[in-house]
């Protein structure tokens, strides 16, 4: 009887606890594929990227360039951290700080963009990140990509 109660305790899943934000500071590079098809006309397929996140201010801030084939790129600000994920809702353009330090501004020329949110959910292992954004027009789904990256070494 004694063997069956620790076999049931052994098959409850323990709740799983939140990464330290650490794990995914720092410069990511690899490469970002398109999840559609077809796939847009133009698209480079898998177009290399780099992705830098910091901690600043208590808050986790990326960018990610290039972005949607385009040099403006693409960030988010203060995301959350669930289980081991690092989800973000971000935009186009270069995340600015602002005065309260919590908005993320576009420094853009073009309206269609202003309205483009990217919902990230990235997984990072000390080495490797691996994710999706998905890019919204407005409150409606419009494409998704794949992120497989891996932290940037120094020369030694």
């Amino acid at each position: 009887m004694a063997g069956l109660c620790l076999l049931a305790a052994a098959s409850v899943p323990r709740a799983q606890q939140a990464v330290s934000p650490g794990i995914f500071v720092g410069t990511w590079v690899g490469v970002q594929q398109w999840l559609i098809d077809p796939l847009p006309p133009g698209a480079e397929e898998p177009q290399p990227v780099t992705l830098t996140i910091e901690l600043v201010d208590g808050r986790l801030v990326g960018t990610l360039t290039p972005f949607f084939g385009g040099a403006d790129g693409a960030g988010f600000v203060d995301a959350q951290i669930v289980g081991d994920h690092l989800r973000a809702s971000g935009g186009m353009g270069t995340p600015r700080r602002t005065a309260d330090g919590a908005t993320f501004t576009r420094n853009l020329r073009e309206g269609w963009k202003q309205s483009v949110k990217i919902l990230f959910d990235l997984k990072a292992d000390k080495t490797e990140l691996t994710g999706t954004a998905d890019v919204l027009m407005g409150e409606v789904k419009w494409m998704r990509l794949g992120y497989e990256l891996s932290r940037k070494r120094s020369r030694y």
